[in-house]
């Protein structure tokens, strides 16, 4: 059995997408910090992490297997869906995101969007992201 723990989202370094993830189609000038994730402590079936997207930045367009979450913590932006549709989203609004569903999201606002990320998964590792160009 996993002993309880408690991370602090700034005592957690912010990470960037590799150089073979960016050929693949992840935008480099993303930021992320992992907070729940067996990679760092004894967890499972469950990951969360925080994503940053500077001011006119987007997460690609993209789809994985797993379902998803993402919790609105600071600014505004767009919810990217299939055929080109977007949807509003804000501070403290919840998108819940199917299995396989096309979306990504684009910063509108005039500070950092800040979200935080929840996967069914033992670690963010785990999900195969397929960006679509």
């Amino acid at each position: 059995m996993a002993d309880i723990f408690i991370e602090h989202l700034n005592d957690k370094s912010w990470q960037r997408s590799s150089a073979e993830r960016v050929k693949k189609g992840a935008n480099p000038n993303l930021s992320w910090r992992h907070l729940v994730d067996a990679a760092q402590h004894d967890s499972h079936t469950l990951s969360l992490g925080c994503l940053n997207i500077p001011v006119g930045e987007h997460l690609p367009l993209h789809s994985h297997a797993p379902q998803e979450i993402y919790f609105v913590l600071q600014g505004q932006g767009l919810l990217l869906l299939k055929n080109e549709d977007t949807r509003l989203i804000e501070q403290n609004n919840a998108v819940y995101i199917p299995e396989n569903a096309l979306h990504g999201v684009r910063n509108t606002g005039d500070v950092d969007l800040k979200l935080l990320w929840v996967f069914p998964t033992d670690s963010w590792n785990d999900v195969a992201y397929d960006f679509n160009k």
